[in-house]
């Protein structure tokens, strides 16, 4: 098809808006293109669970489909999910939420976050996030022409960024802060006394913080994920952001929410309108299932996802280049790695040449992430047995 070109005095309107020019390639989709050329490629790049969606939370989904659940549904998401959603939070995060007036169900948290950060954040705004990061929060706060502060994080303060690293990053210009824990992707937790510091810095600046949670149940060594919401004082400040892709292996379903004030939420609705609509009604039904009924499968992937964590961190410490912190949640390492001698991209990229093993470069997840690699352990143990097989073999121990 041509591309038709349009000039009005000097503007040009054939120009592609700032943020759809400034926002950056897939570093991981990157290296899944270079892996190609490998028929025997192990992928450990993808942020997915190793599993398959539970079969009571699909056929749930099914039943609403043979019932005729193919319209649209309210903006805010259907009444039993809501009410579902509220019990969770209530009972596993001590957060109180009116399902009626602090809830919106969202395509995913991705679009959570962008309705978050499209109904908070003005053009020239700052928000503050840790480096390295989820790298879609930088597409978000670009494609809104705000403005990204990054609060370094490392193996010295457990990937942690706590209210110390975020106080001198505060402006007058700041709006927003995110928090992700456990962290995409290092696998850092905050814990009690880090959350109460935030909470703290926060209410000191009456700024707007999100909690973006979706990883809160894959936890190690007896830890348990708080939520920030849950301190006293900072339901107006707080917007908890959490879904089902990860918990319940329901990355395909595409089923996120928000808890929020109910101002924040009247206006969350109305943005939600305009993006979306409404959240498929046979996914939601399968939703509410995994909240009342998934419980055992939960405990059984985190078990799944615990093997592999000591197996990859114990196996990368073992072999020469690597350095490897232990995380405390999510299904991601996020090993140095220094002793290669290389670039982030680099060393991805002599990784699968010499193993066919495919990990994403940490530059990929902002420039903080320059000097490290990341790698999924949510795969299956034999692949990751087998990558660090290869691995061992291409480079040698210690």
């Amino acid at each position: 098809m041509s591309c038709i070109f349009i000039e009005l005095g000097n503007v040009n309107r054939n120009i592609l808006s700032n943020a759809a020019q400034n926002a950056l390639a897939s570093g991981v989709r990157r290296m899944f293109e270079l892996a190609k050329k490998y028929p025997d490629a192990i992928n450990l790049t993808l942020g997915e669970p190793g599993f398959i969606t539970p079969k009571h939370i699909i056929e749930a989904g099914m039943r609403s489909l043979e019932a005729g659940k193919t319209k649209y549904t309210p903006n805010a998401g259907i009444k039993p999910l809501r009410d579902a959603i509220a019990y969770k939070l209530e009972k596993e995060n001590g957060i109180r939420c009116d399902p009626d007036k602090n809830l919106i169900v969202t395509a995913g948290a991705t679009q959570a976050l962008m309705l978050a950060m499209v109904t908070l954040v003005n053009p020239g705004d700052e928000v503050i996030l840790q480096g390295p990061n989820w790298p879609d929060y930088m597409g978000q706060i670009e494609m809104v022409n705000a403005k990204a502060v990054y609060a370094r994080v490392d193996e010295k303060n457990g990937f942690k960024m706590t209210a110390d690293i975020i106080e001198p990053l505060i402006t007058e210009k700041t709006k927003l802060i995110i928090i992700n824990s456990p962290s995409n992707p290092t696998g850092g937790v905050l814990d009690e006394e880090d959350l109460l510091g935030i909470a703290a810095l926060v209410k000191k600046y009456k700024l707007f913080i999100i909690s973006d949670e979706p990883y809160e149940r894959l936890v190690y060594d007896g830890f348990r994920q708080k939520s920030l919401a849950a301190i006293e004082g900072m339901e107006d400040y707080v917007l908890t952001v959490n879904s089902f892709s990860k918990t319940y292996a329901m990355t395909g379903f595409r089923v996120g929410y928000i808890c929020a004030n109910e101002k924040i939420t009247e206006n969350l609705i109305k943005l939600h309108e305009n993006m979306v609509a409404s959240v498929p009604e046979p996914m939601q039904m399968a939703a509410v299932e995994a909240i009342y009924n998934g419980e055992h499968d939960v405990k059984e992937m985190v078990e799944y996802y615990d093997r592999n964590r000591h197996l990859i961190v114990d196996g990368l410490n073992a072999i020469r280049g690597f350095s490897c912190h232990e995380p405390k949640g999510a299904f991601y390492v996020f090993p140095s790695i220094g002793g290669f001698g290389m670039t982030s991209n680099e060393a991805a990229e002599y990784i699968l040449e010499k193993t066919h093993v495919v990990t994403a470069p940490g530059n990929a997840f902002g420039p903080l992430g320059e000097g490290y690699i990341r790698i999924c352990y949510a795969s299956k143990y034999e692949d990751i047995a087998e990558a660090l097989r290869r691995m061992r073999e291409a480079f040698g121990t210690k």
